[in-house]
């Protein structure tokens, strides 16, 4: 072989060389930065034949009680009328979600069905009772937290998950109240701070607000360390006149920081990947029933269910996959891409 060939067929050797090494340097730098792999259409398609039609940019709802007691009034729902809210919400396809997990998209029910959140304020002793039975400390099973409890051992899949918005008094039993949010932790229920004293805090000062807030964060957490306070619900659904500080602040060497603000109001909401999402104040239904001859709770919840009822494309329906935003393809135009969690795609059809 010439020199002149030697030199070429080495040159052509090297050339091969770094090429091997390249190919899989690029198919890795491909799977993590490169296009993303979609997620695949099986799913959808199996739920088109089945004639579910997933919508998972319509509305969702979270539900507000405050007294469960033997009578229907004012704030107040009765024993009878909670369990069948119970019952109503699950043959209507509703399953009961956490408000972190809603708010954040990561949303996990079963395809065809509805996420929902029940919210508690107040934290009065009909929400959750401790009896004596036996010598032993049991949940009673005419609060609402017996009765859900009972639900969820019918019917798993409903769920067993609410959100409590708690004031001192911590549901009016003080030697039970660390054995409770104890509970309430090791459940995976949620704990929101509804203020030491539920005043009006559009008429406090900037440090009476932070008072108020940090004061509750301060209170659950010498009960217990683990617990996660970062939501907010408004006394009265009132701001503040300074509205950062329902987010951020601090008072008494205890700091707080929330990522969300409930409302009293009296409507569903989207999503906060779509571009009519509420931001940061999370609106509500309350429960109470509906009278269409006189109007009467015209913005409650049996409205509502009726409402969706009668426009099920407006509610959000799911694909059974939380790893995908599925919805009509013309729909894809209302996402807010960066909203999204990591790993979550949208599917249109």
């Amino acid at each position: 072989m010439k020199i002149k060939d030697r030199k070429f067929f080495r040159k052509k050797i090297k050339t091969i060389f770094v090429i091997s090494l390249l190919i899989p340097l690029i198919s890795f730098l491909s799977g993590c930065g490169g296009k993303k792999e979609q997620p695949s259409t099986d799913n959808l398609t199996n739920l088109l034949q089945r004639g579910i039609r997933p919508n998972e940019m319509g509305m969702v709802m979270v539900l507000e009680y405050h007294r469960i007691e033997e009578e229907e009034g004012s704030y107040t729902r009765s024993i009878e009328n909670f369990k069948k809210d119970l019952e109503t919400l699950y043959q209507k396809g509703y399953r009961l979600v956490r408000l972190h997990d809603l708010l954040s998209g990561k949303i996990n029910v079963p395809a065809g069905k509805t996420p929902i959140v029940l919210s508690f304020d107040d934290s009065t002793g009909g929400q959750f009772r401790m009896i004596n039975k036996g010598g032993k400390a049991t949940i009673d099973s005419e609060c609402a937290m017996g009765m859900m409890e009972e639900f969820y051992r019918r019917k798993k899949s409903f769920g067993y998950k609410a959100l409590f918005n708690l004031l001192p008094s911590l549901f009016d039993q003080p030697k039970y109240k660390q054995e409770k949010i104890k509970y309430l932790i090791e459940n995976n229920f949620e704990l929101g701070d509804h203020t030491m004293t539920h005043p009006m805090l559009s008429k406090l000062s900037d440090e009476e607000v932070q008072k108020e807030i940090a004061g509750s964060v301060e209170m659950i957490k010498k009960i217990d360390p683990k617990a996660r306070i970062d939501i907010l619900c408004l006394p009265h659904g009132v701001e503040p006149k300074n509205t950062a500080l329902m987010f951020s602040g601090s008072h008494g060497g205890t700091s707080y920081k929330m990522r969300w603000a409930l409302l009293v109001g009296s409507n569903p909401f989207y999503p906060l990947y779509h571009y009519r999402n509420p931001g940061k104040l999370i609106p509500r239904v309350q429960v109470i029933d509906y009278d269409p001859t006189d109007g009467s709770g015209a913005e409650g919840s049996e409205y509502w269910l009726e409402f969706f009822d009668k426009n099920p494309e407006l509610r959000f329906i799911s694909d059974g996959d939380p790893s995908t935003i599925c919805a009509p393809a013309y729909m894809e135009s209302r996402l807010l891409k960066d909203k999204l969690p990591a790993g979550v795609y949208f599917v249109g059809y």
